[in-house]
C-alpha cells in the first residue's frame, strides 16, 4: 500500500513538473526514473516506446493522457494505423493492472471512433500481439487500431516507414475527431 501511494504521489508530482525540478534532466529524467522503478521482470526500459514516452524519440502523437499516449504507427498497414500505448512499463497486455489498465482501456473506444471518423473507415481492427510467436516486435504493451475498408487486403506489415507528408494530415484529422468528442 505504501509503495502504491508513493508511486501515485511521485507520478502526480512528475506530471506537475515538481519532481522534474529536483532531478538533473528535469521531467524526462523523472519519467525515466518512475518507469524504470516499476518495470516488470524482462522489461527493456530502452525499447522504442519507452523512449517515445520519455520524449527522447519523436513521434506523430495524436493524444496523451496521464496513463497513455496514442501515436501513428511508424510503419503503418494503412493510413490512420494508430498505436495506443500505456505509459507504465509492461511487456504485454497480460502484465497490465490497476490504473494503467483502466486508464488506457478507457481511451480505446474514443480513439477507435476518432480513427474511423478521420479515415472514413466503416470498421477498425484492434490488435495486441502478446509475445513474439504472435508477432509482437516491441516488448512494451501496445494496441494497434487499424482502420478497415470493404476492399482492404488482409493484415500485412508495411515495408515503408510513414513520411511526414503522409502522417501529418491523418494525425491532425484524428486529433480533430478527438477534440470533437469521439
Amino acid at each position: 500500500m505504501a509503495t502504491t501511494s508513493l508511486r501515485t504521489l511521485t507520478t502526480a508530482l512528475c506530471m506537475g513538473g515538481a519532481l522534474g525540478l529536483l532531478l538533473p534532466g528535469g521531467v524526462r529524467a523523472a519519467r525515466r526514473l518512475l518507469s524504470s522503478s516499476a518495470a516488470p521482470a524482462g522489461y527493456d526500459a530502452g525499447n522504442i516506446f519507452a523512449k517515445i514516452i520519455a520524449g527522447d524519440i519523436p513521434s506523430f502523437k495524436v493524444m496523451e493522457t496521464e496513463h497513455c499516449i496514442a501515436i501513428l504507427d511508424a510503419f503503418p498497414v494503412c493510413p490512420g494505423h494508430t498505436l495506443l500505448i500505456p505509459k507504465k512499463a509492461s511487456v504485454t497486455c497480460a502484465d497490465m493492472e490497476g490504473d494503467s489498465l483502466t486508464g488506457t482501456m478507457a481511451e480505446l473506444p474514443k480513439l477507435v471512433r476518432a480513427v474511423q471518423k478521420a479515415t472514413g473507415a466503416p470498421a477498425a481492427r484492434v490488435i495486441s500481439n502478446v509475445g513474439p510467436e504472435a508477432g509482437q516486435i516491441v516488448f512494451h504493451t501496445h494496441f494497434h487500431i487499424i482502420p478497415r475498408h470493404t476492399k482492404d487486403a488482409s493484415w500485412a506489415n508495411s515495408k515503408d516507414m510513414v513520411t511526414k507528408e503522409e502522417a501529418v494530415p491523418v494525425m491532425e484529422a484524428i486529433k480533430k475527431a478527438l477534440a470533437e468528442g469521439c
